[in-house]
């Protein structure tokens, strides 16, 4: 832009705030052009709307933080006041359900009161463990006061030998947070009375009530034997978007870290949720666990990626929860013998024997004739000599071998 250019641009502003001021324009004795009325009245306009806009944001925004209010929600429970929600709820517990699960409901409550949520990330030796171990550092551990009712082989292959009272189990480590999208799978390995027995199969945080299946209590997640799914609900159900579960069904539960999102499948196929308004989003920053549980005797079988998974997208994009192997140094072979001696004689004195009588049985020392004296290589006998004498022992000696003369031709024929 020349000098005469910004010339005029500023002839122009000083034009608009006497036209402002006076209503009339002011006309320079020294301009050169006479500026056209049309301009005028346009930038006079523009700058008009700029100041009412910019008038308009100062005053929402000044708005917005004089009358910024907290969002109550009950999603995070004890951060913050939901005292409403959790005697609508308790209402609903005394209206609609049977007394011996009022009785679950109360404990429940009791039990998250006294036992606080553990959200904090893992300490140095656990993360330790999961780059020794990999995904085999994941194990179902029972909680003390049902172990001899929830048996576990194998870190992930659970067996319930209770009868008509729900219990649940959780793994030893959250749900790692360093993928996108992490999965496991569960399978109804065993399944004797299936009329009268209910699996839940999810996520919660921990602990979590051993005494209550997974999707009752906050916070949790599952998907029931019956079809229904559950989200902090304990009330009764009526809509079943899921398929119910059979013996042999394989059950898989995934959680996408960024946005929290729930997704399940059945058999290897996604499940779709949008008759109920999609999938389950959990509050972030928490520490989620793989959780089962069960009101009968049956067995399930867990895999977080020690194995393949029946959902194929899980193994091409590797939802596991860690690598198969770690960085663990293994342990030495059995069939390899070292130097380390495994007889050596005693430095005992045999003067000071009569002094330890009473370390050995009557008798012990007569038995022997003679006193016991050991040479050299006897003192120094190992597990890699024991193995030499007995192969030296079993292989013919060479003398035995070689014929004192070559045999006849004659008898060679013959």
């Amino acid at each position: 832009m020349s000098f005469m250019n910004q010339r005029q641009c500023f002839l122009v502003l000083l034009s608009l705030l006497s036209y402002g001021a006076q209503g009339a324009p002011v006309i320079f004795e020294d301009q050169p052009h006479k500026i056209p009325s049309d301009l005028v009245v346009l930038l006079g306009m523009m700058i008009g709307f700029f100041g009412v806009f910019i008038i308009s944001l100062i005053v929402y925004c000044l708005q917005k933080l004089l009358r910024r209010g907290i969002r109550l929600t009950h999603e995070f429970p004890g951060s913050l006041d939901d005292a409403a929600q959790e005697a609508e709820e308790d209402r609903r517990a005394l209206d609609e359900l049977p007394p011996n699960e009022q009785e679950l409901y109360f404990q429940a409550k009791d039990f998250l009161k006294l036992n606080p949520m553990n959200n904090q990330e893992l300490t140095l030796s656990q993360n330790l463990i999961i780059q020794e171990k990999g995904v085999s550092a994941w194990e179902f551990r029972p909680h003390v006061e049902c172990q001899e009712f929830i048996r576990v082989i194998d870190k992930t292959e659970i067996e319930f030998l209770n009868t008509g009272q729900e219990l649940s189990i959780q793994t030893n480590f959250p749900i790692p947070k360093e993928n996108e999208v992490y999965y496991f799978e569960t399978k109804i390995y065993d399944l004797p009375n299936p009329e009268n027995t209910l699996i839940s199969i999810g996520i919660a945080t921990s602990p979590y009530p051993y005494f209550r299946l997974p999707g009752r209590n906050r916070i949790s997640a599952s998907y029931d034997s019956t079809g229904h799914r559950r989200y902090n609900d304990p009330f009764p159900l009526e809509a079943t978007i899921f398929p119910a579960l059979e013996h042999g069904d394989v059950i898989g539960c995934g959680i996408k870290i960024a946005s929290r999102t729930v997704f399940w499948t059945r058999n290897g196929k996604k499940l779709s949720e949008s008759k109920i308004g999609g999938h389950i989003k959990l509050p972030k920053n928490l520490q989620l666990y793989p959780t089962v549980g069960s009101n009968n005797r049956c067995a399930l079988h867990v895999n977080v990626g020690q194995a393949g998974y029946v959902f194929i997208e899980a193994n091409v994009k590797k939802w596991g929860f860690g690598p198969l192997e770690g960085n663990e140094i293994p342990p030495p072979l059995y069939t390899k013998f070292n130097k380390d001696v495994l007889l050596e004689s005693s430095d005992l004195d045999l003067n000071d024997l009569g002094l330890r009588n009473g370390d050995f049985p009557p008798d012990f020392w007569d038995a022997v004739d003679g006193s016991c004296e050991f040479n050299d290589v006897e003192e120094n006998i190992t597990l890699h000599t024991l193995g030499e004498d007995e192969r030296s022992e079993n292989m013919p000696s060479e003398q035995e071998n070689v014929p004192d003369s070559p045999p006849l031709y004659d008898e060679v024929s013959r």
